[in-house]
């Protein structure tokens, strides 16, 4: 029975990946519930909480032995056979035994009845689940805001997708999954862990994976641009619609380093891989700048930009493009236009330079003839506002080409005052 015991302590702590300690503590604490069912039942709960028995186990993996055994505190005059042994009775087992020592009682297997042994394996599975799911909290605590690699495992009826981890399983929530992408079983993905519950009342710990965190993108360039990674380039935004597209401004601590060229890489081969590792999501990385002005116009990249006008009191930034460029600009179903506001905080109106030319042409021909038109700062893509410049409702940063949009409005001033005469 004993190389039995042994044998099934082994086994449990392979398959369970855990120590033969807290084996052999599971299975104390079973024998000790099946002894207070069996030998105490006569005392109440509070009683049997009060004098508990202390169960130990020896192993001797040598000799495949294992013992288990009460551990009782030697007195003169034992009121408690549970707890304490009698002078003489222990300095049978142990001729140097004293007052105040502790020995060990042999707790043969034989003498607990069938029932009880049912509830010590119970008891013993119960705290192995424990220690598992103890364990696995401890694993993976530290790896919250990480990516992992897990497999598809199952699916709920609610949407939900299970993935198995390293010893633990995680959930891919319905809402943290890309429309845009399935999964068959036994595929490996990689998810970010976004966050984890502690185990409570006897349930597992729960792993919470995404799919469309923006972190997730975060984590990927870190993982394939070296140069985000050493902190050489510093990713200052990041937004993503996930499965369609994300934009990512970057800029370089160090003058001699292209941010944008970094992330891209050789042959576009770094930021492809990200594509493909997220399904075809395409990423557009974007060169941060201070000027906001500027910031706008790389923003709504890959269209090219004549023109930012900035109006600081409303935070509206409105932008000039060439008529072939402005589908680009929106972007299918508005995503591009949409990411760049996202992305640099602005509300971005988009026009073409034929727009706002007869927008200047309707407010001059109905504002009075002695009217002179509004005076217009202009401010060029990469410089600070000119100085003496006032941010108020009635400034606004205008980068190049506005200069066209002014002659364009003074030829229709001539053309009105000609008409008149």
């Amino acid at each position: 029975m004993s190389a039995e015991l042994v044998a099934l302590v082994q086994q449990i702590a392979k398959e369970k990946g855990l120590p033969l300690e807290e084996v052999l503590g599971a299975m104390c604490d079973g024998i000790r519930h099946a002894y207070e069912k069996q030998f105490m039942r006569n005392m109440g709960k509070q009683q049997r909480k009060r004098f508990r028995p202390r169960v130990v186990a020896v192993l001797d993996l040598e000799n495949k032995v294992l013992k288990l055994a009460l551990e009782k505190t030697v007195v003169e005059n034992p009121t408690n056979p549970h707890l304490e042994i009698s002078l003489e009775e222990a300095r049978k087992i142990d001729p140097n035994a004293q007052i105040g020592m502790r020995v060990r009682v042999d707790l043969p297997l034989s003498e607990f009845s069938r029932s009880a042994m049912q509830l010590a394996r119970q008891r013993m599975q119960e705290r192995i689940r424990e220690i598992e799911q103890r364990r696995i909290y401890e694993l993976y605590k530290d790896r919250v805001n990480t990516v992992v690699v897990g497999q598809v495992a199952r699916w709920d009826s609610y949407g939900n997708i299970y993935l198995t981890l390293d010893r633990a399983e995680a959930l891919l929530p319905r809402r943290e999954q890309v429309p845009t992408e399935s999964f068959q079983k036994g595929e490996r993905v990689r998810v970010y862990i976004y966050e984890l519950r502690k185990p409570t009342g006897g349930t597992e710990p729960i792993i919470l994976v995404s799919r469309t965190h923006k972190e997730l993108l975060r984590k990927l360039l870190e993982a394939e641009v070296p140069e985000i990674r050493e902190g050489v380039v510093e990713i200052k935004a990041l937004v993503r619609d996930p499965g369609y597209r994300s934009k990512v401004a970057v800029a370089s601590k160090d003058p001699s380093v292209d941010p944008v060229g970094a992330c891209v890489g050789q042959q576009s081969k770094r930021i492809n891989n990200i594509t493909q590792e997220l399904r075809g999501e395409r990423v557009d990385i974007i060169a941060w700048s201070p000027n906001e002005a500027e910031f706008v116009a790389n923003a709504l990249s890959p269209a090219k930009v004549e023109t930012v006008i900035m109006n600081y009191d409303e935070r509206t930034a409105t932008v000039i493009v060439s008529e072939d460029q402005l589908s680009l600009a929106i972007g299918k179903q508005g995503r591009n236009v949409s990411l760049a506001a996202r992305l640099t905080g602005w509300r971005i109106d988009i026009r073409t330079i034929n727009q706002l030319g007869t927008e200047v042409e309707e407010t001059v021909t109905e504002e009075p003839a002695s009217e002179e038109p509004a005076q217009v700062e202009e401010v060029a893509v990469g410089s600070p506002p000119p100085s003496g410049a006032t941010l108020n409702s009635q400034s606004e940063e205008v980068v190049p080409v506005a200069t066209r949009l002014e002659a364009q409005g003074s030829e229709v001033q001539e053309s009105a005052s000609e008409g008149e005469q």
